[in-house]
């Protein structure tokens, strides 16, 4: 029973192979292209193989492009688009972590001048002094603002 199935099988295989339809064409970069597809609508194709030729149909809205050198741009396009969307993402991702480096130095700097004792600061000619109680209130008034421009 197998011999018979597998007899009736190869005697299938060369009406099988004779029925496949073929379509050749010059795409618009001067190649030469094959395939069991038939070419994008308005190009002139030749038939090679068996079966009958008939016109392309219109590819429809949504069909996927059956042109390989389209679905490569298309390929291209998306990760061109995809590179971009991973670098805006990480350009934002450095943005967000520069701002709250900023802010944690902001609220540092409040933190100090609040806690009260003697600050020191560097004077015009390098040398360290300490600061007045007036230039410690003006810097803790600057540095309120500092926090609350920063880390909005």
């Amino acid at each position: 029973m197998l011999r018979i199935g597998m007899v009736v099988l190869l005697a299938l295989v060369p009406v099988l192979a004779h029925a496949q339809i073929v379509y050749k064409w010059v795409d618009e970069n001067g190649r030469t292209q094959y395939s069991d597809h038939p070419p994008p609508q308005g190009v002139k194709f030749e038939q090679i193989g068996g079966g009958t030729a008939t016109a392309p149909a219109p590819p429809a809205a949504n069909a996927p492009a059956s042109n390989l050198s389209t679905q490569e741009l298309e390929f291209r396009k998306r990760q061109i688009e995809a590179a971009e969307k991973a670098k805006k993402e990480e350009e934002d991702e450095k943005a967000a972590k520069a701002k709250q480096q900023n802010c944690d130095l902001a609220r540092s700097r409040l933190k100090t001048m609040e806690d009260g004792g003697r600050i020191l600061k560097p004077n015009a000619a390098g040398e360290r002094e300490y600061m007045g109680d007036e230039e410690i209130e003006t810097e803790k008034i600057k540095a309120q603002k500092s926090v609350a421009e920063i880390c909005k």
